[in-house]
């Protein structure tokens, strides 16, 4: 009876430690609901902001009140989609991170016991512990490579993003300005 109540004690520090694990994700989860909701809202704002429509007038004058400058329109957009992939990345590599924290736990406390069950075990299992360790250890390394790996990927991608919008802002801009000035 005295063995099973380590491995209960063993077992509710597992489970207690992947609820606290699953409780930082849920918290991060609805962190980023509040940030994402925060973002629609102001954009929405800004939308509504933007449009006013003329009481009267032809039909062009009233569809281009209601778009306003194209060259705006892009560069919130713009802004809009650079902010909801910063939220979105800086959320991925939070939860990131927990799983990463949670398997390096969890690596340490399957070494520990696989060098318990060395210490009792057969001859030779301190060298079969140690490779099984190493497969481990390794695992874990390339997990956490990964998880780093890919919040560098997402962070260039929206940068690359970023930058090939700014020439089509600028261009548009710029027709925007030419079309003005023949409509004067």
């Amino acid at each position: 009876m005295n063995s099973i109540t380590p491995l209960h004690e063993k077992i509710s520090e597992v489970v207690t430690a992947n609820g606290d694990a699953f409780n930082a994700i849920v918290h991060v989860a609805l962190n980023t609901s509040e940030q994402l909701f925060a973002l629609n809202m102001n954009a929405l704002r800004s939308y509504k902001a933007g449009i006013e429509v003329p009481k009267s007038g032809n039909l062009f004058e009233q569809l281009t009140a209601q778009t306003g400058s194209p060259a705006r329109s892009m560069e919130l957009a713009s802004d809009y989609l650079r902010n909801f992939s910063g939220i979105c990345i800086k959320s991925q590599v939070e939860v990131g991170q927990i799983t990463v924290e949670r398997t390096n736990e969890l690596a340490e406390s399957v070494g520990v016991l696989l060098d318990t069950m060395a210490k009792s075990g057969p001859t030779g299992s301190a060298e079969l512990v140690g490779q099984i360790k190493t497969a481990l250890n390794s695992a874990t390394e390339a997990y956490e490579r990964m998880i780093k790996a890919g919040a560098e990927i997402a962070e260039h991608s929206l940068a690359v993003a970023d930058d090939a919008v700014q020439p089509m802002i600028a261009a548009a801009s710029n027709v925007e300005k030419k079309v003005m000035k023949k409509a004067a």
